[in-house]
């Protein structure tokens, strides 16, 4: 399928039949001056070279050159196609360490950045296969379902943090329960999970999660971050992190069980060097596995077709020039005029399409440095390029998903939110939603990425890729506002017990003062002079303000159970 790239130069065409119109009207008026001197017929005898059939078919040749010049500017490619086609390879699922302890800076910058960047790496060596992502802390979640994409995954990969799990802690075995449950392959030997953390678990039986992974056909490798000396945990403030006691928190690789889990699981244990993070044993771990086939998605560049068609345009309009206006004469002299016409046409035509191909090179330059993780390099060409040619969806697209890698999320979803509706081509546009969708999802707008997945379906209806992020993002959104119910609800009840606390004190006060007014009117004298309080009414007093306070005690108490969160563990990191 021929595409045309700038479409605007498809006005040119529009021109030919206006000029054959004028051309009639000029040989109109010449036979009408023709007139003047006589009858046509008499004086044709005496204009033997002149010819009505050439003059005609040189404006035609010349009409034919201006179509195929026009085709030509607007940049007819081919290519840039989506296709779905088989592939073999394997599913691998990888649990990323995100607790508090992946801040140590044992390795440079620290544990956690040093894992991602090596994930990056590891999924450039993963091509074939399918991958997912996992974040685990104390608890787990799922941060991408498994996918051939892997810009997505690279995208995901750079907005993980800390944060990105609520609780704090180490979970190894919920981590392993979740990758399970994670696969969407169902075949043994075919299914691969790899752990990247310091192996200090607080939570559960990690060894046991392994075992029931290896039962289920599923390997368990372990990659261990960290030294055996340990390192304080930075926190955001400066500060290094403290326990319960008020002591420095050392953080240290527990290799012990990660080698525990690796064996339970029928996997191997490597352990990250800060230059060498040990990839390579895990590829050809992975290498080993049996390769299924299954469904990817794959594109294909343009290929740019407009030389073929200046081709054609200089031909006839060579021919054009070649041929003379009067009979005997097959050609005619190519005089120095016509040259410089000829070539001011055609370097006019290159011109434009070598403006018009800048665009391009500068988006290929970008592509090469994206490739290379030169993200600041590629964002500048992708620039360059979209202010070269502000209509190429290509440069815009690029950009907004380097700008979500280097973390400005509001500017990339500003400049994809413009994307999809301009594309043409299905494919493209799906992948635009999807991509959108993810972006969003990265921001937790769950409501905004649940829209742009739906519209990716719409598009393309059967990307199991844009359901299982569509799935997620609606769970994701459906915990949300089940939180903001909660909170709200939390914050009606405190409001209203404070309110029924209020009321009771203020008709208790005026009960008070109402026995009081009641009292000094039956015994007006007493005013006067204070009776005396004899021992056990003053005991009686005392034991009635312990017995008040008792109560106020017991109220607050109540109140800090209403809002107490649960604790599995006592330890953050």
């Amino acid at each position: 399928m021929i595409q045309l790239a700038q479409v605007q130069y498809l006005w040119i065409i529009a021109t030919i039949p206006l000029l054959l119109v004028i051309y009639g009207l000029y040989r109109h008026y010449g036979r009408k001056m023709l007139r003047r001197y006589g009858d046509p017929e008499l004086l044709r005898p005496l204009m033997p070279d002149v010819s009505r059939r050439r003059g005609w078919i040189k404006i035609s040749l010349f009409c034919a050159a201006l179509f195929f010049f026009a085709l030509g500017l607007s940049r007819p490619r081919t290519g840039a196609r989506v296709k779905e086609m088989k592939r073999t390879g394997v599913e691998i699922i990888i649990a990323l360490d995100v607790s508090n302890s992946m801040m140590a800076e044992d390795y440079t910058p620290n544990r956690l950045e040093r894992a991602k960047l090596a994930v990056s790496r590891l999924a450039d060596n993963l091509d074939r296969d399918r991958i997912g992502l996992i974040v685990f802390a104390g608890d787990a979640f799922v941060q991408l379902p498994v996918t051939t994409d892997y810009v997505s995954a690279k995208m995901f990969l750079n907005t993980i943090n800390t944060g990105s799990v609520p609780r704090q802690g180490t979970a190894l075995g919920q981590a392993i329960t979740t990758g399970i449950r994670s696969f969407s392959l169902d075949i043994p030997g075919s299914r691969a999970l790899i752990l990247i953390t310091d192996g200090e678990n607080h939570e559960d039986d990690a060894v046991a999660a392994a075992r029931e992974a290896s039962n289920q056909g599923i390997l368990v490798h372990c990659i261990g971050i960290g030294s055996e000396y340990g390192k304080p945990i930075p926190m955001p403030d400066g500060s290094l992190l403290k326990d319960e006691e008020g002591n420095t928190v050392v953080t240290k690789l527990d290799e012990k069980t990660l080698r525990e889990v690796a064996e339970a699981g029928g996997g191997i244990y490597v352990r990250a060097g800060n230059s060498d993070f040990g990839l390579q044993g895990i590829v050809d771990a992975v290498r080993k596995m049996d390769q299924q086939e299954f469904q990817a998605v794959v594109f294909e560049d343009f290929n740019e077709q407009y030389m073929y068609f200046f081709g054609i345009a200089l031909f006839f309009l060579i021919l054009e020039t070649l041929i003379g206006e009067r009979k005997g004469r097959r050609i005619k002299s190519f005089d120095i005029f016509t040259k410089k016409a000829v070539c001011f046409i055609l370097f006019t035509g290159l011109s434009l399409v070598a403006s018009a191909q800048a665009d391009k090179k500068d988006i290929r330059a970008g592509n090469r440095a994206f490739r290379k993780g030169d993200l600041d390099k590629a964002l500048l060409d992708y620039q360059r390029a979209a202010i070269k040619d502000s209509t190429s969806l290509k440069a815009r697209y690029n950009m907004a998903n380097t700008l979500h890698l280097t973390g400005d999320d509001t500017q990339a979803g500003g400049i994809m939110k413009s994307v999809p509706d301009s594309l043409e081509v299905p494919e493209f546009k799906a992948d635009a939603w999807h991509n959108l969708g993810n972006i969003y999802l990265s921001e937790k707008q769950y409501a905004e990425s649940i829209r742009a997945y739906k519209n990716a379906l719409r598009t393309r209806p059967g990307d199991m890729d844009t359901k299982t992020n569509l799935a997620y993002a609606q769970k994701m959104l459906q915990d949300q506002q089940q939180d903001r119910q909660d909170q709200n609800q939390q914050d009606k009840d405190q409001q209203q017990d404070q309110q029924q606390d209020q009321q009771q004190d203020q008709q208790q006060d005026r009960q008070d003062q109402n026995q009081q007014d009641k009292d000094q009117q039956q015994d007006p004298q007493n005013q006067e002079v204070p009776p005396k309080i004899t021992p056990q009414a003053a005991q009686q007093m005392l034991e009635a303000v312990q017995q008040k306070e008792r109560e106020t005690q017991e109220k607050v108490q109540k109140e800090k159970t209403k809002v107490a969160v649960p604790v599995r563990s006592g330890k953050n990191w």
